[in-house]
C-alpha cells in the first residue's frame, strides 16, 4: 500500500458528489467527485463506485450484511491483493486461548453492526438524514460524537526539535526495538512497519498525512534508543562515533518532538495514535514521569476506542492491517490493566462489554525452522509460532482486570466486620482458582516450568550456541517469554492476596479468617520466593528489564512479611535469602535503570528494619519464636539454607542466573504439611546453576491473629511503595513511606 502518495488537492473543499464510493459510503464519510476520491488516496486504498441498483438486489437477496468499517487508515501495512506476493503470509490458523473460569466476561470481540444504544448521535442523524440519498453530508468531524476524519491541511512541514541522524542510524534503532520490544509489547507488523520506514527517512519534509506515520517511526526509534544506550555490546555505537551523535541528547530530542504533536496524531484518527501514545507512556513510566504516563496512557485507550478497535470485523480486506488493529486494542486490555495494578486506579475499560481478538498465525510471529527442526526443543514443546505467548498474556491480563474489579465492587466498611472479612476471602480463593487455571493451559514452549525441570534451560543454553545469530537470539527470546509469563502469574498470585494480608486482624476474628490469611501468605510468599530466583538478568537491555523489576520490588516486599511474623524459622531463613537475591540483582543492573535501583534501595532499608523486627520479636518469647529456633540436632532447612552473603557482582552474575523448581501450578508447595526446603546448586563453567527450592509451612508456623498486628506495621511503612514509582515526590498522595520506622 503506498502511503506516501501526495493530494495536492487535499488542502481544497471538495465539491459535493452525488454518489459516494465504496469505503466512503461504508464509513459514512465525506466523499468528492473525482476518482479516486482523496479519503481513499490518502488511505492506498482502491477507489470504487459500485452501481446503486446492484446493491438494492443484494440486499432484497440476503446479501446486504456490510458491516461498519473501521475508519483506520491503512498507513502501516501494505496494501495485500489476492495472489500478490509482497507480504507472505503463514496459513491463518486462529490461535485461541479459553479459560475454565466462572468469570462472564465475553470471550469473542463483537461484530458489527453494533446496536442502536451504541451508536453516536450524530451517526442516528445520518441514518434519518440518509445522507447517501441525499447526496451530501452532514459534518466534518465537528459535532461531538462524529468520528469521520476531518478534512486537514496537506501543507509541507518538518521537524523542528529534532535532526534526524542519517537513515542507517534510524534502520538500526528500529532493528533495536524489533529484537528487544516486539516481542513483550506487540503494537506493529515488523515487515510493513520496515517499508513505511523506509518510505518515511528517504524525506526530509512530509505531507501533513504523513504526520502520524513519521511519529510512529520515532518513537519506534526511541525506544530502541533506550533499550540500546546502556548496552556496549550493541554494534550500532559505531555508527553513533561515526556520525558524532550523542545517544542521549538523541533519545530527549526525539522524545521532544513526539510530545509536540501528539494532539494533532489524535485529530488524525489513525492507527498510530494509539501505537505512538502506548509507546510514549511505556518510556515515561519506567525512565522518566510516571504522572505523563498515567495521562498519555489514557489517550491511548481513549484513540483506540474512537477507532473501534474493540471490534472485529466480520470480513475484512487487509488481514495485516486487521492483525495490527487487534494486536493495539489487546495491549490496549494489558496496558490499561497494568497501569490500574501500579497506580491503583479503576481501569478505563469495561471488559464485561468488550473482548480479546484472537491472533492469527502470520508471517512475523514464525519461529525459525532451524530452531523447530532442533533437538533442543522436544516434539511436545514445539509451535510454529509464537502466538502463544501473547495469547496467554493476554488472557491472564484479562483475568487480572476482572479481580481487580471484583475487590473493588466489594462493599466494605470502614471497620471492616467478620462478614466483610469472609467476603475478601471467598475473593481472593476464586481469583487464586481463576490463575491456576489459566497457569495450567500456558504452553508448554512458553512454561517457565518446564524449562527449569531436569537442567533443561542450562542444556538449551548450550545447544543453541552454534546456531545462525537470528536463530540463537529468537531462542534466547522464547526463554525471556516463558519467564515474563512467570513473572506475570506470580505477580498475580501476589495481587489477589494482598487484600487479605493488608487487612487489620485481631484476636476476635473467626478461624476461617485466619486460615484464609494464612493460605495467602503461604501463597504470596512462594510466589515471591519463585520470583527471587527467576534469571531475571537475561532481561538486561530489553525493554522488559524495568518490568521484572517492577515484580521483583512486589516480592521483596512480600518476602519481608514473614521474618517479622515468623522469627527465626525456616521461611524466614528463605525469605530473607530471597531479599537478597533481588537487592542483588536489582544492583547488577546498573545505574541506568531507575526502577531497579529503587528497588535496591527500598529494600535494602525494608530489610533492615525487618531484621531488626525478627531479632525484637524472638526476644519478646512469642509463640513463634520459641517454636522456630532452629536446634542444631535438627536437620532443618535453617541450617542448609543460610543466608545468601554479599557476593562481588561477577560471582553473582551466575548465581541470578539460576532456573526455577518445578513447583505445584497453585503456587503452593506440593507437600503442604513437610517442612522440606532442599536447594541443590549445580554450577558449571558459563552455564546456569540449577536451583531446586520447596518452602512449605507446616500448621503450627502459620501465625496466629496477634501476629498480624506486627504485619500490620510492616505494610503501614512499606504498603503503599509496593507500586510507588516516584517515592521523591512530596506532593504526591503515594508518598506514605518516605521516611522508615
Amino acid at each position: 500500500m503506498s502511503m506516501g502518495r501526495d493530494s495536492p488537492g487535499l488542502a481544497h473543499k471538495s465539491p459535493r458528489t452525488s454518489r459516494a464510493c465504496d469505503r466512503c459510503r461504508r464509513q459514512k464519510l465525506k466523499c468528492d467527485s473525482s476518482r479516486p476520491c482523496v479519503l481513499c488516496t490518502r488511505a492506498g486504498h482502491d477507489c470504487e463506485t459500485s452501481q446503486r441498483a446492484a446493491r438494492r438486489a443484494r440486499r432484497r437477496n440476503g446479501g446486504g450484511d456490510l458491516h461498519k468499517s473501521s475508519g483506520v487508515h491503512k498507513s502501516i501495512a501494505p496494501a495485500i491483493s489476492k495472489g500478490s506476493p509482497a507480504t507472505p503470509l503463514a496459513s491463518v490458523v486462529v490461535e485461541t486461548y479459553a479459560t475454565e473460569s466462572s468469570t462472564s466476561y465475553p470471550e469473542h470481540s463483537p461484530k458489527e453492526p453494533q446496536s442502536g444504544a451504541n451508536a453516536s448521535t450524530i451517526d442516528f442523524a445520518r441514518r434519518v438524514f440518509n445522507e447517501e440519498e441525499a447526496g451530501r453530508t452532514l459534518t466534518g468531524a465537528s459535532i461531538p460524537g462524529d468520528t469521520g476524519a476531518p478534512t486537514l491541511d496537506n501543507s509541507l512541514w518538518h521537524l523542528t526539535e529534532v535532526e534526524l541522524p542519517p537513515e542507517d542510524v534510524m534502520l538500526a534503532l528500529i532493528d533495536a526495538y524489533f529484537d528487544r520490544m516486539q516481542w513483550f509489547v506487540m503494537l506493529f507488523h515488523e515487515p510493513s512497519f520496515q517499508q513505511t520506514a523506509r518510505r518515511i527517512l528517504s524525506r526530509t519534509s512530509w505531507r501533513r498525512q504523513d504526520l502520524s506515520p513519521t511519529m510512529a517511526v520515532l518513537a519506534v526509534a526511541m525506544i530502541g534508543l533506550q533499550c540500546v544506550l546502556p548496552d556496549e555490546r550493541w554494534r550500532g555505537h559505531e555508527l553513533l562515533r561515526h556520525y558524532s551523535i550523542d545517544g542521549t541528547k538523541l533519545m530527549h530530542e526525539l522524545i521532544n518532538e513526539i510530545r509536540i504533536h501528539l494532539l494533532d496524531i489524535s485529530i488524525d484518527c489513525r492507527v498510530e495514535a494509539v501505537q505512538v501514545c502506548f509507546l510514549v507512556s511505556s518510556y515515561y513510566v519506567y525512565h522518566n514521569s510516571p504522572s505523563i504516563a498515567w495521562t498519555v496512557s489514557g489517550m491511548a485507550v481513549r484513540s483506540a476506542y474512537a477507532l473501534d478497535l474493540y471490534t472485529k470485523s466480520s470480513r475484512c480486506d487487509d488481514i495485516v492491517m486487521d492483525e495490527i488493529r487487534s494486536r493495539c486494542w489487546n495491549h490496549a486490555i494489558v496496558g490499561d490493566t497494568f497501569t490500574s495494578v501500579i497506580y491503583g486506579r479503576p481501569s478505563s475499560i469495561d471488559t464485561g462489554l468488550v473482548a480479546l481478538h484472537s491472533l492469527k498465525d502470520i508471517d512475523d510471529l514464525m519461529i525459525d525452522p532451524i530452531l523447530l527442526n532442533n533437538e533442543c526443543i522436544p516434539d511436545d514443546m514445539r509451535q510454529t509460532t509464537t502466538a502463544g505467548f501473547f495469547a496467554a498474556k493476554y488472557e491472564i491480563y484479562n483475568i487480572i482486570r476482572h479481580i481487580l474489579s471484583r475487590f473493588r465492587r466489594l462493599q466494605l466498611r470502614k471497620e471492616k466486620m467478620e462478614e466483610d472479612l469472609q467476603f475478601i476471602a471467598e475473593a481472593t480463593q476464586d481469583s487464586e482458582e481463576q490463575l491456576i487455571c489459566w497457569r495450567k493451559k500456558v504452553p508448554r514452549l512458553f512454561d517457565f516450568e518446564v524449562w527449569s525441570h531436569n537442567n533443561r534451560l542450562e542444556r538449551f543454553h548450550q545447544q543453541i550456541e552454534n546456531l545462525p545469530p537470528r536463530a540463537k537470539a529468537q531462542a534466547e527470546i522464547i526463554v525471556l517469554q516463558a519467564a515474563c509469563l512467570q513473572l506475570t502469574y506470580d505477580g498475580a498470585l501476589i495481587q489477589a492476596c494482598r487484600p487479605l494480608l493488608e487487612q487489620k486482624i485481631t484476636s476476635a476474628c473467626s478461624q476461617y479468617v485466619v486460615n484464609a490469611i494464612c493460605r495467602s501468605l503461604r501463597t504470596a510468599t512462594t510466589a515471591a520466593l519463585r520470583i527471587s530466583r527467576i534469571p531475571v538478568l537475561q532481561f538486561k537491555h530489553h525493554f522488559a528489564e524495568s518490568f521484572a523489576s517492577l515484580q521483583q520490588f512486589t516480592a521483596g516486599v512480600i518476602l519481608c512479611i514473614s521474618p517479622t511474623s515468623q522469627p527465626f524459622s525456616a521461611i524466614a531463613h528463605e525469605a530473607k535469602a530471597g531479599v537478597m537475591r533481588i537487592i542483588h540483582a536489582s544492583t547488577a543492573f546498573g545505574p541506568h535503570n531507575r526502577i531497579a535501583k529503587q528497588t535496591a534501595q527500598l529494600l535494602t532499608e525494608l530489610l533492615k528494619v525487618t531484621i531488626e523486627r525478627e531479632m525484637s520479636s524472638a526476644l519478646k518469647g512469642g509463640p513463634s519464636s520459641s517454636r522456630d529456633v532452629p536446634d542444631s540436632n535438627v536437620n532443618s532447612t535453617t541450617q542448609r539454607v543460610p543466608l545468601d552473603p554479599p557476593a562481588p557482582q561477577s560471582s553473582y552474575c551466575q548465581n541470578t542466573s539460576s532456573s526455577l523448581l518445578p513447583m505445584s501450578t497453585s503456587g503452593v508447595p506440593r507437600h503442604p504439611n513437610q517442612c522440606t526446603g532442599s536447594f541443590e546448586q549445580i554450577h558449571r563453567p558459563g552455564g546456569l546453576a540449577h536451583m531446586t527450592i520447596q518452602p512449605s509451612f507446616e500448621p503450627s508456623e502459620c501465625p496466629s491473629a496477634n501476629i498480624f498486628e506486627q504485619l500490620d506495621d510492616t505494610f503501614g511503612a512499606f504498603g503503599e511503595l509496593m507500586f510507588n514509582l516516584i517515592p521523591d515526590d512530596q506532593s504526591s498522595a503515594w508518598n506514605w513511606g518516605r521516611t522508615f520506622p
